[in-house]
Formats: C-alpha cells, structure tokens, sequence
C-alpha cells in the first residue's frame, strides 16, 4: 500500500470449478460484529466464501473431528488420551475388552488416535494440526523521510509496551534501492526478525503506460530485466523473502484520472497491475532467475491487495454499509463478498486487461493462473496476500491440490483504509476487536502463517494505517494490544495452529495454537457487551494442568489474571466484556 487512503481493485477465478476448502483452528457462530467479521463458524470443513463486510455469514461446522476408532486394539493407553470413549468399533474386541471401554475410559490417544469428539462442545483438537507460524509484522516503506521506529519496542518481549513482532517489511524502488526505508531497518534483524521485502512498479519505460504509477502493465520484453533487479535487492539486503509485485491488482489514481479509480484516492503512488496470465508467465521468467542470484531469498506471490483475487475475479463491495464497490483495474465488474460461480461467471465477459482496454484472458485469479501451470507453481514458495475491503480471508479452494495447502500464506500489509470499515481515526477496544477479528479470520479461514500491520503510525492522514498511533496523539491504540494478544504469545517457528470444533457463542471466536513443547495457546475474542462463560474442551493430546488469561479490554492491556485449573480436559474460560483473552499454558 502506501498513503492507504485508497480503494481497490477487482477478482477473477477459474469460473464453476470453486468449491468452499477445509477451514481450520477456530470458532465462532454468528460472526464479528462491525468489521468485516469472522468467516468460520465452527472452524469445520466448509468455511464458504469468508464474509462479507461488516459481518460474517460463512463458515459451516464441520465433521466431529476425532476418530471413531480410538484406542489400540489392545484397548489403549490408560493414562492419555480423552475419557470415555475407546471406540466402540476397534477398542473392543478379542483383546480389548468390551466395546466402548478401550482401556481405563482414555481412548489410547497414544495408540488409536483421538477419542470422539461431542460435535455440540466447543473442542481443541490438539492432534488437528494446522499451519505453522512464522510470526506478526510491520512494514516499514514509504515512510516521510527521518522517520524510523521504536524496535526494541516492536521486536523484543521485553518492556511494558514489547509487542514481540518477528517480521519486518521493506520496500524496493523502481531504481533497485530503498523505497523510503528507515536508515537503521537493520535493527530489527538484530533483534531477531526475519526481513522480507516488496516492489511496486517497474521503471516507467519498462511498463505499457510509460508511468511508475496508474497501473500499467510491464512489458513482456522486461521480464528477465525486472526479475533480475528484484532477486538483486533481495540478495542485497539478504531477505528472508521478496514479493515480485506489491499488490497486483490495484492501480493507483488522482481525483482527476477518473476510472479504474472508483472512488477516487487523495493521492497517486507507484503501482503496476498484472492479470493473471500475465502474473504467471512473470513468475516463471523470474523463479530460476531468483534461483540463481538470490538462491537463499523467498519468492512471494502474488501478494494481492484483496485476498478475494487469490482465488476469483469477483470484487468487495460496501455499498450495502453506504460506501462504494472496490476499484476495478481489469473492469471486470462483479462484486461480491463472497466467492460462487454465479458471480464469477458475470466477470468473465467484462475483463480487461487495462489502460489500452482491450479483453484479457483470465482477469486476476492470480492462485487458480499459478496452481494450473506447473512451471509457474514450482517457480514461488510463499502464496501472499493482503486483506484490505473485504476485510476476511477465504480459504483454499478444493480445485487446488486437493484442497489441502501446499504452499504457506502469508499476509504481509493490512490497516484500515478509506470508504471501508475502520477507516478511523480511533483506537478505541471496537478498533482493536475488529482488527484481532482480522488476524483471526487470517489464522484460522485463510490459514496464513503470518499476518502484518502496514505502519507503525498514521503518516500522511489521519485514519488508522498506523498500528499503534494516530495523527497527534501519544497513545497507543487499542489495536496494538489486541495484535499483541496474537504476537506475544504465539512464537514464531515453534507454534501451530490446531482445529477449534463446535459451537461458541454468538460474536465470540476462538482460535488455538500448539507449540512444539506441548505448549497450548488460545486466542478468545468476545465482541459482545457482555461476560460470557465458555467452557473449551481439550482432545487428542495432554492438556494443561492450568492456563493464565492474558486480557486486553477497554481498562486493561495483556493484564495477567489468577491461573484457572483445567479439570477433566476443559478450560471454564471467562471472557470480559469488549475483550481479546490469551490463554496460556502453565
């Protein structure tokens, strides 16, 4: 992004064949309230179409999870594993006693395999295991010049306000150096983050408009030349990663441009648009030039600004909470916060491919162009996406692999921006409970091993770009505990995600994560005005004797609480009213 102040862009897909993908770790029932809401509804199979603005309508629970089986034939092991179950149809048996026993009432977690999980209880399931984490971000690109950041506030644990971020994000000029990055960004690396970096548009004379901003496509003829400058940068500054084209279907635009902007933006910055062909031919040109000079790097792609173009042509639309459909570079023209192949087919017919207007094959779809060519699909390694509009994530679809994720997801630059929901100014406890709604959302529909904030501080307008700061204030905004809530407790490369089961109450989501030492940490988010008691059950695995709420709410930022005992495998966990809780365990 850069001043965010903007709207966006437009979707494609491979028309009939979308089907909903398996979503995974989390809970909820109704959705968020306000902002953009949260897409899964028992963290089941089915997770729809992710959402739509200002709330949530998809999900689906899925299957009771653990297997019917459950313990050995032996009957199992009778200090693990859940009670009472043993399965019935492999517990019992000549050597396992009678049916339904399997050993002292356990279900031989060790040996059978999870006892069977109540589909009406809301279940951890510690032996569903997700994507791994690789941690929570910032950016830092496109920032007036002098300005830099608190890093050891940001990038430590250390300190009353230690967010404990692990990611760093920086950005390429068109020239091949810096774009506006803080002289120290070295820092962070220092400290322990991983340094990733991104690109917004080739120089002018290598694109179809002659411009660095507007669109505008790049030359076929530059691939090689273009690619070469971005796997340079990243070997350069030795990334971790290195997207090839920062949000790839938006094309900025002044007041006075017109379409594809759609409102139109306060100001103009560098941008270049791909259609999906296009992306997938770049990404073939640019994965053994990547090989070759920045062997050690990452490639991302295609780090769309709407997720939603990961897997479709289709694009957001706020109209029905009084604000505008996202701008539509390709001009294929549907709009929906959900993914169906009724609205996908009505793009077809519209795609363009951009300034000189003519028809393009495959409008965005930038997943479905990688996923069915092979070459272009070897050629990356992390799938990027931002999640700006529409505000969710949408899964991986059943037409790709399977629908089981091959690749990790990450995304790398979310904020609030203008027309759509939490555009700001605030930092109230709603603004921070819509934005860990977001990280939830990417956590558990969209499996994203990552998840990144666009800036520290809102630079050029006031609204809420900025993590923690506004124009003119001091204080931080609640957003920036309710981020922490996630970052502080998930740590990076030791932690995965784990499938939530079941029902929760309404406006509450609960995602869960298990490190590699056994660790268990749950994320319980509780949009309502209310208390709300939920009692969270723990299957296929060791739970913990006890775990220490971490709450974030309108008086209290990652306050500890007293340790609440977890008896019989469920935690009775206690949500405040407006809060984001961390459970952790002891």
């Amino acid at each position: 992004m850069t001043s965010r102040s903007r709207l966006r862009t437009a979707t494609l897909l491979t028309l009939l064949a979308w089907i909903p993908a398996l979503a995974c770790s989390s809970t909820s029932s109704d959705g968020a309230v306000g902002t953009g809401g949260d897409p899964s509804s028992s963290g089941g199979a089915g997770p729809g179409a992710g959402g739509a603005v200002g709330g949530s309508f998809t999900g689906g629970s899925g299957p009771a999870g653990g297997s019917a089986a459950g313990g050995s034939a032996s009957g199992g092991d009778s200090t693990s594993g859940g009670t009472g179950a043993g399965g019935e149809a492999a517990g019992g048996g000549p050597a396992g006693g009678a049916p339904g026993v399997g050993g002292e009432g356990t279900g031989g977690e060790g040996t059978g395999g999870a006892p069977p999980v109540d589909p009406d209880v809301l279940t951890v399931q510690l032996q569903e295991v997700r994507q791994i984490i690789r941690g929570f971000g910032i950016n830092a690109t496109i920032m007036p010049s002098g300005k830099s950041l608190p890093w050891n506030q940001l990038f430590t644990l250390e300190g009353e306000n230690a967010l404990g971020l692990s990611i760093l994000r920086i950005g390429m000029h068109e020239n091949g150096g810096h774009r506006d990055v803080p002289s120290d960004w070295q820092t962070a690396r220092t400290l322990g983050a991983r340094v990733i970096g991104s690109c917004w548009s080739a120089p002018a004379n290598w694109k179809d408009n002659n411009s660095t901003t507007g669109g505008g496509h790049l030359l076929p003829a530059r691939y090689a030349d273009w690619a070469t400058r971005i796997a340079t940068y990243a070997k350069d500054n030795n990334l971790y990663a290195m997207s090839i084209g920062n949000e790839t279907d938006f094309a900025s635009c002044s007041p006075s441009q017109g379409r594809p902007c759609s409102p139109p933006l306060t100001d103009e910055y560098e941008s270049m648009v791909y259609t999906g062909k296009e992306l997938a031919e770049f990404v073939k040109v640019a994965g053994p030039i990547f090989k070759s000079v920045a062997p050690d790097t990452k490639m991302i792609a295609p780090e769309a600004s709407l997720w939603i173009h990961v897997w479709s042509s289709i694009s957001p639309t706020n109209k029905a909470n009084g604000g505008y459909d996202s701008s539509d570079p390709l001009e294929c023209k549907c709009y929906s916060n959900e993914i169906s192949a009724s609205v996908e087919m009505t793009c077809a017919a519209h795609c363009k491919k951009g300034a000189n207007g003519e028809l393009a094959e495959g409008g965005y779809d930038y997943g479905h162009w990688l996923a069915k060519d092979p070459a272009a699909w070897d050629a990356f390694d992390i799938l990027g996406v931002h999640e700006y509009e529409s505000q969710v994530a949408y899964a991986w679809p059943s037409d790709v692999n399977g629908g089981v994720r091959d690749k990790e997801v990450w995304q790398t630059e979310m904020s609030g921006v203008m027309y759509w929901p939490e555009q700001g100014p605030s930092t109230n406890i709603d603004n921070g409970l819509a934005v860990a709604r977001w990280i939830h959302s990417a956590m558990t529909v969209g499996e994203a091993s990552a998840w990144l904030y666009w800036w520290y501080e809102a630079y050029y307008q006031n609204d809420n770009e900025g993590l923690a700061l506004i124009q003119g204030s001091s204080t931080i905004a609640k957003r920036y505990y309710t981020m922490g809530n996630f970052s502080r407790y998930i740590r990076p490369d030791t932690f995965h995600a784990v499938r939530v089961a079941g029902p929760s109450p309404d406006n509450v989501q609960i995602s869960a994560y298990k490190g590699d030492n056994g660790e268990l940490v749950i994320v319980a988010i509780n949009s309502t005005s209310a208390e709300v008691q939920v009692p969270i059950a723990i299957s296929g695995g060791t739970a913990p004797a006890s775990m220490i709420p971490y709450v974030t709410s309108a008086s209290a930022n990652w306050a500890a609480g007293a340790a609440v005992a977890v008896a019989d495998g469920s935690l009775p966990a206690t949500l405040p009213a407006k809060s984001v809780t961390t459970f952790v365990s002891q």
